[in-house]
């Protein structure tokens, strides 16, 4: 040991450097959030470096001194001896606890994979037995009885149009001796007649017209027939409750065994939140340079115009979407969350909300959003990555930064 420190002593006088702080792909004002003051930039995590010394932060400390001590090895002959006995003495101690220690409780985790996979079992199941039940008419009694356990009772004559089901919510119920019942919620679009839309009268299958006025079936009593108007549908979207038993077996190798315990049943949908505004108060002229940069990167993007690294900041990586989906990208408005300018300093940034026209290739044309950060460097601006969060005048879980600078 003592060899080893005198060994180490000639480097001890040796400087370090420390690491300068890199700009991060999406500057978040670190320094703010840690409780120091705001530096001039909030792109530049931490604030100027101190004068003096660039190369260290004026918080670090010295590089520790190692002195030689003399009573090295006699201590370690003395911890290796005390280890040795306490060794020794362990043992029977050890031998005790073997046996007369409790039986380990098994601690209770979070979402396992196997309670995934009941839940995904039991979605399935329920959205299965949800578009069957909607399509079904009075002559697939047999087809919505092989999904569910409940009497399939009445049928209409004819079933609905139905597309684009899924999970909407997932509740798991206690789990059971024979397995967890879920309680699975499946959002469904439906054709429906438009308000105020005549419905006609449904076929009762004795083959007689409703609508007719003199027994002949005629519908006008001259033997002319009467003309059915079409009603106007529209998709609304409706949700429904299906609760779902999920057993497992006792062989892990077959799979789950699943039941739906009942039919499904319309209830409402998710309540609509309160939105808050998007903080996005700079004006961010279109004409401008950040404006350019914004709009030839978002022809990369989607429509394949030029090569999109060109406009990316060094360390950011961005794919195009290929096959380009559009031809063309117009830039309508962008919002910024700082004042930006045309001749702005290394390291100066902002967060934007950019609105664009998309030009499809059978010519016509949709809006879209963005919300990127954009760092200048050597006068120009780039792109530094596509953010994650979008910024809300009001704080909201994953939203990202509120709108305080």
């Amino acid at each position: 040991m003592s060899s080893l420190l005198t060994g180490r002593r000639g480097k001890s006088n040796k400087k370090r450097t420390a690491s300068p702080s890199a700009l991060p792909a999406h500057p978040q004002r670190a320094a703010e959030d840690a409780g120091a003051p705001p530096s001039g930039n909030p792109w530049q995590v931490g604030g100027p470096t101190p004068s003096g010394n660039p190369a260290r932060a004026a918080g670090d400390s010295a590089p520790p001194q190692v002195v030689e001590w003399s009573q090295g090895p006699a201590l370690a002959s003395k911890a290796w001896t005390a280890l040795l006995v306490l060794a020794l003495a362990s043992g029977p101690v050890a031998l005790v606890w073997a046996v007369l220690r409790p039986e380990p409780v098994p601690v209770a985790s979070g979402t396992t994979s196997a309670d995934q996979a009941a839940s995904a079992a039991a979605a399935e199941r329920a959205v299965e037995l949800t578009e069957t039940w909607l399509r079904a008419d009075r002559d697939d009694q047999a087809l919505v009885a092989s999904l569910t356990e409940a009497s399939v009772g009445t049928l209409p004559a004819t079933g609905l149009t139905i597309r684009d089901s899924s999970v909407a919510a997932v509740a798991a119920g206690d789990p059971g001796p024979t397995g967890t019942t879920w309680m699975i919620t499946v959002g469904v679009d439906v054709a429906e007649p438009a308000p105020g839309t005549t419905v006609p009268a449904a076929d009762d299958g004795s083959g007689q017209d409703e609508s007719s006025a003199d027994g002949d079936g005629s519908g006008n009593g001259s033997g002319e027939a009467s003309e059915t108007t079409e009603p106007v549908l529209v998709w609304v979207r409706r949700y429904f409750q299906v609760p779902v038993t999920v057993q497992r077996p006792a062989d892990e190798d077959e799979p789950l065994a699943v039941a739906a315990l009942a039919l499904p049943s319309p209830v409402p949908g998710p309540a609509a939140a309160d939105a808050p505004g998007l903080d996005y108060p700079r004006t961010i002229a279109t004409t401008s340079d950040a404006g350019e940069s914004v709009a030839a990167f978002l022809g990369a993007l989607v429509a394949g115009e030029g090569e999109i690294t060109r406009y990316l900041r060094p360390g950011t990586t961005i794919q195009p979407v290929t096959p380009p989906p559009y031809t063309a990208v117009s830039v309508t408005s962008i919002g910024g969350s700082h004042e930006i300018s045309d001749n702005p300093p290394d390291g100066d940034g902002t967060h934007a909300l950019v609105t664009a026209e998309l030009t499809r290739p059978d010519g016509e044309k949709t809006t879209a959003q963005y919300v990127l950060t954009l760092v200048a460097r050597d006068g120009r601006w780039e792109v530094s990555g596509l953010d994650q969060a979008v910024r809300t005048e009001t704080p909201v879980a994953g939203s990202g930064e509120s709108g305080t600078e």
